[in-house]
Order: structure tokens, then sequence, then C-alpha cells
């Protein structure tokens, strides 16, 4: 705790909001950890649902997806029962899982602006706190007594590293969580699309 003081003071006033942008950034990337698995979002059920769609069984698979809890679980589910019922032609099926797909989009992408601003953001942050020290470095050679003027000039070169220095440390991980979030929630949507479609296909 001391360290993050020390490096506090020694980066400048820059180094408070880049610590509340890391805070930040790094609360967005154990929020979207938790909740991309793809388990809560694809169906758990379809290897052993296929065949009973392929065997007419509707009434087995309304129930075996009655215990799956997953979103398209869910979803699949409701679509079938109202198949079964005569509410729902194939077609509208179809439009139906469209629709819901696209949905999801939202929420897989969920706080990922959030990242996106700070990785943005971060470096420009810290690039403030560089030109405050290389003013501080400068303000040095005007100072008449040689002990001030090299306390003044330390202090400014390492406020103006130590700032440039942690506005990429705190923009990077957001930059690369970003790309990595956006491929993950991409392959879940297309695995869904995948599959869903592939269940509606073997319909009987």
């Amino acid at each position: 705790m001391e360290g993050l003081f020390e490096l506090l003071q020694k980066g400048g006033l820059a180094m408070y909001p880049l610590l509340l942008l890391s805070l930040l950034s790094w609360a967005v990337i154990v929020e979207r950890v938790m909740n991309l698995r793809s388990s809560s979002y694809r169906s758990r059920s379809l290897r052993e649902l296929k065949p009973l769609l392929a065997g007419k069984d509707l009434e087995g698979a309304i129930k075996l997806l009655s215990t799956d809890n997953s979103h398209m679980g869910v979803v699949l589910r409701e679509l079938l029962e109202g198949y079964r019922e005569g509410k729902l032609s194939k077609e509208d099926m179809l439009k139906n899982l469209d629709l819901e797909i696209s949905m999801l989009v939202p929420r897989l992408e969920k706080n990922l602006a959030l990242l996106s601003t700070v990785a943005s953001t971060a470096p420009l942050i810290g690039l403030f706190g560089t030109i405050t020290g290389l003013i501080k470095v400068f303000s040095a050679f005007a100072v008449a007594n040689p002990e001030q003027a090299m306390v003044l000039l330390s202090k400014g070169i390492s406020e103006a590293l130590v700032a440039a220095a942690t506005g990429l440390a705190v923009a990077i991980p957001a930059l690369l969580a970003y790309w990595l979030f956006r491929i993950w929630g991409n392959g879940i949507l297309s695995k869904i699309e995948e599959e869903v479609f592939e269940v509606i296909r073997v319909l009987r």
C-alpha cells in the first residue's frame, strides 16, 4: 500500500484519474469473464435434442429442454411449444431465432464501450502527466539555487516518466481485453446461430 501511495506522489495529479480508470477497466474485465461463459447462453441439450426432433418426438424434446436453463434452451423450448400448439411455423421459428440472436448482441458486448474509452483516454491522461512533469523540468532551469534546481529537475523527470508509463499500463490491458471479449462474444453468437438453426432444420 505504501508503494502505491509513493507511486501516486511520483506521478503527480494525473495518477489519480489513471488509478480510477484502472479500477474501472479491471472491474469490467472481471464482470465480462464471469458473464461471457458460453454455457449460460448456449443450450446444453442440443446433442440429445436433435435425435428426438428427427424422430418426431416433440414432447420428449420439450421435456428435455425443460431442464435446460440456458438462454437458448429457454428460447427453443418456448418455440417448440408454440410449434406443437400450431401457433408457429418453421419459418416463424427461424424469424424468432434471428430476433433472439440479434438481441443477444448488446448482452455479449455489455460494458465493452467502457474498455474502449479507458484504452483511448488513459494514454492522453498519461501524456498530460508527462507535460506537467516536463514543465517542472524547465522550471528547474529558472531557479538560481543549484540544490533546489536539482530537486525540481529530478521530480519533474520522475513525474513525466511515471505518468507516461502508467497511462500505457492502464490502456494496454483495457485494449487487449476489449478485442478478446469482442472475439469471444462473436464466437458465442456464431456457435449459437449454427446450433439452433441446425435444430430447426431437423425438425419434422
